[in-house]
This record gives C-alpha cells, structure tokens and sequence, in this order.
C-alpha cells in the first residue's frame, strides 16, 4: 500500500465508522496555505500552480495531514452558490486581503415568476451576465476550470493527499437568498410561499443537474453545502418544505454517484440532526464549524454519521498551542476516540491563524493513542 492508498484507506474507514490507526486529519482552509507559504492572496487566487505548490509543500511538512478539501480557489466559483458578486484581492481589493461577497439586492420579486414562466437556466445565464459582472467567464475563472483537475492530480501525485471538495452544490433557499438579500428573501418566505416554493420547484432540476456533472469525474468527495439553510434559522416545518427535499436528493444522488458527501453544515444544525438520520448510515461526512454541538450530534447519530471538526477559528486565531492541542485531545475522547471522526478546523482555517496553532491541531492527531 502506498502512502497516498494509506491516507484514503484511514479517511474512507472513519467515513464508514470502522476502526482507523490514527484519527484522520482533514485540511480545509485555501487562504491559510498559500499564506503560510509566502504568497499573497492576490497571487493565491490566479497563480494556481504556486498556491497547489504551497498546499503540496505544507502537506509534506506535516505528515500527519490525511485528506484535504480545496487545493486551490478562485473567489468567482462562489457566485454558483450565492448569484451574489465578489471582490477580489488585487483587483477590486489590497493584494493580501480575503476576497469578499458582497451580497446586494440583485433580484426582484418578480424574478420568481420570470424563474417559473422561462426557466431557471435562461435566468441564472441573463442574471449572471447582467446584474453581477458575468464573473464565470472572466479569465480568472477559466483559468481556474482548465487547471482544477490539475491541482487535484498533484495533490495525489506528489503529496500522496486525497482531495474531498472535487465538486459543490446547494439548495436553492442559497441562490434566492444570495440574489434577493438575506432581509428580504426570508419576508418573501413569509409573504409569498407558494410562489418562491414553486421557483424553487423549476430551479431544482437544473442546480441539481449542474452539481452531478461534477461528479462524472467520480471524486472522492463533494460538498453539499448548508449557511443560510441551516435549520436554526427556520422553524421545523419551513425547513422541511423548503430545504429538506433538496438537500436529501442531492445527498442520495451523490451516493448513487459512488461519491461521499461531505455536509458543509455551517451554522447550528442541532435541531434537526433527528432529521439526518434519515439519510444512509455510515456513507456522508458531517462537517460543522464549531456553532453546532459536535458532543450532541454524536450522541443522536451515534455510529450512522462520521463527523468532521471542529477547531474554532477563534481558537486558530487567537488562542494558544496548547489550547489547540487540549481542544482537539478531548474532542478525540468524547466523540471519535476509536472512529467516526476527522479532525479540521471549524470551517476554513481562517487567514489571521497562528502556525503554532495550526501545527498543534494537527499533531494532536498524530499524538493521540487509537
């Protein structure tokens, strides 16, 4: 077995809740790396080959790094998920700050039933050319596409590190919320539900077809995304008409596609982890950001779900090695001392953390006796 086969092997064992050697570490963070190696964000952002050599260095300096999420990252990907434009360092930003969305009223009311009457691929192409600044087709993004696949190769090839985001997706409560504002696509909820409920209808197959051809190129893992859908943000029956639907099919599709989703559930999900165990035992990765409580969803999921987290970025930025180390150490007791768990950061590593830090969180893995 080589070292690349050894990592995968650990990180699919813990994803079927079977006994690993060593509590899987997972990176996720693509502005950290580059950071770390020396480059700004400018650079990190259209110098793809520089910022997936920074990814493939770190990794060889920290052996105790099993999996990783996104080797490299363009900030005008994100308008697929939120129809929201973005700033990007060097352009529309200094050169070493974080690329930025910048969510702005962009669609109407009237937009659902232009979504309904004409279809939600004609729409999203007119509104992503005429209301944000077309921001798939700036070179920036091309050139990001034609070397994706590159990254993730190099990630294997010389870093023996299998990559878990080849492909992301959402519900569309993301896209609406994105376009319309957070303010007034949660009234249009309460004002108008059929309407957004049958927009939502007509999206679906689209954003859903969108997402699967991502995984033509059976990945290992995809991200099915959860922000402005978490359940803490709507009452239990808003949730199950407008995000439960979506969000099981893509999951259902995504395993039938022989690839693991991975469940980027940011925010508090506890009051509807009863709900995830509907999905199939031991095939998804639930991955939270620190909000959720990892101690209760293990209890509720038990051995049905692997989770993944949860290093508050407060604690990477602000807190000290040992913390780190004391933080992960009891996570590893309490939740995954055997399996079902992989260690990461909650959300992406943020910009500002300290190298002590991140390294203590890794090593706490490498430390801790399975």
């Amino acid at each position: 077995m080589n070292l690349y086969q050894e990592h995968l092997e650990r990180t699919m064992k813990a994803v079927h809740m079977e006994t690993v050697d060593k509590i899987p570490f997972s990176w996720n963070g693509p502005a950290y790396l580059p950071k770390r190696m020396g480059l700004t964000m400018a650079e990190a952002v259209t110098d793809f080959p520089r910022s997936v050599s920074a990814a493939v260095d770190f990794c060889k300096e920290h052996p105790g790094v099993d999996s990783l999420h996104s080797p490299c990252m363009t900030p005008y990907t994100l308008p697929m998920l939120w129809l929201a434009e973005v700033k990007a360092p060097g352009i529309d930003l200094p050169d070493d700050e974080l690329w930025q969305v910048h969510e702005q009223e962009k669609m109407s009311i009237d937009d659902y039933q232009a979504i309904i009457d004409g279809g939600y691929g004609p729409w999203q192409d007119a509104y992503m050319k005429e209301r944000i600044g077309d921001p798939l087709n700036k070179p920036e993004a091309q050139a990001w596409f034609a070397y994706a696949g590159t990254g993730f190769q190099r990630m294997k090839d010389e870093a023996s590190i299998p990559v878990m985001n080849c492909a992301y997706g959402a519900t569309p409560i993301e896209n609406f919320c994105g376009a319309r504002g957070m303010e007034n696509f949660f009234m249009d909820l309460f004002e108008e539900p059929e309407l957004v409920k049958e927009a939502m209808d007509v999206a679906w197959p689209t954003m859903l077809g969108g997402y699967l051809a991502g995984l033509e190129s059976k990945p290992v893992g995809a991200w099915v995304g959860g922000w402005r859908a978490a359940p803490e943000l709507l009452s239990h029956e808003t949730w199950m008409e407008y995000v439960w639907p979506y969000l099981q099919e893509m999951v259902l599709k995504t395993i039938e596609a022989g690839v693991t989703p991975v469940l980027h559930f940011d925010s508090c999900w506890d009051s509807e982890l009863e709900t995830l165990k509907e999905l199939p035992a031991r095939k998804c990765v639930l991955m939270l950001d620190g909000s959720t409580d990892m101690r209760k969803a293990r209890e509720i999921l038990d051995d049905r779900m692997c989770l993944l987290g949860d290093v508050p970025s407060s604690m990477l930025a602000f807190g000290t090695p040992s913390e780190v180390y004391d933080y992960v150490t009891k996570l590893i007791d309490d939740v995954g001392p055997k399996t079902g768990l992989m260690i990461s950061s909650g959300c992406d590593c943020p910009l500002n953390a300290k190298d002590d830090n991140v390294d203590a969180m890794i090593q706490a893995t490498v430390d801790y006796q399975v």
